[in-house]
């Protein structure tokens, strides 16, 4: 089962490599954090990168909540397993299915594509494809957008690269112009 852990902001990936090093983890179990993947312009060429996507949450596989809580402690970081009730409790299923579609395997959430519509976006490539109603803001010039997900029945941001290929509009006359 996952779990979400809390941390400080941008010591995501600082938290699981310390548990990784100090050797937190028994056979079985993993933590991560997931990256999403963006587009950024360095010297006049763009690049793809990857960053953290749910700051200050990363993410524990375990089967032992008590034990992997207590092993915790020893990574000198503030980390605190969340839940409800005052309850550690696993991510939902249905929250958990939504991080692997989007993260896969790997978890990274990869590049899309797409383009806009009188201002609405319509993806066409990538893991946002289909999850177009949960966009709250794109920047078209950073190549970001947010999207918000639910993590323990909490609404979460998660920023996402996206890449706006054209924009349209319909014209009176039917047709569109890019």
């Amino acid at each position: 089962m996952w779990y979400a852990i809390q941390v400080q902001a941008k010591r995501e990936l600082a938290v699981v490599e310390k548990c990784r090093e100090r050797n937190l983890l028994l056979p079985g179990e993993d933590i991560f954090t997931i990256l999403s993947e963006r587009m950024v312009k360095e010297r006049g060429e763009w690049k793809k990168k990857t960053e953290v996507a749910f700051q200050k949450y990363i993410i524990a596989e375990t089967g032992d909540t008590d034990g992997f809580r207590i092993r915790l402690r020893n990574v000198g970081e503030m980390a605190k397993m969340l839940g409800v009730d005052d309850r550690i409790a696993p991510i939902y299923p249905d929250e958990q299915e939504l991080l692997e579609r989007l993260g896969g395997a790997e978890h990274v959430i990869r590049y899309s594509e797409g383009y806009t519509v009188n201002d609405k976006l319509v993806v066409t490539d990538g893991p946002m494809k289909g999850m177009e109603g949960r966009v709250k803001w794109v920047d078209r010039h950073q190549r970001i957008a947010g999207i918000e997900v639910m993590l323990l029945g909490r609404k979460v941001m998660v920023k996402m690269g996206v890449g706006i290929l054209k924009k349209v509009s319909d014209q009176p006359d039917g047709k569109m112009e890019g």
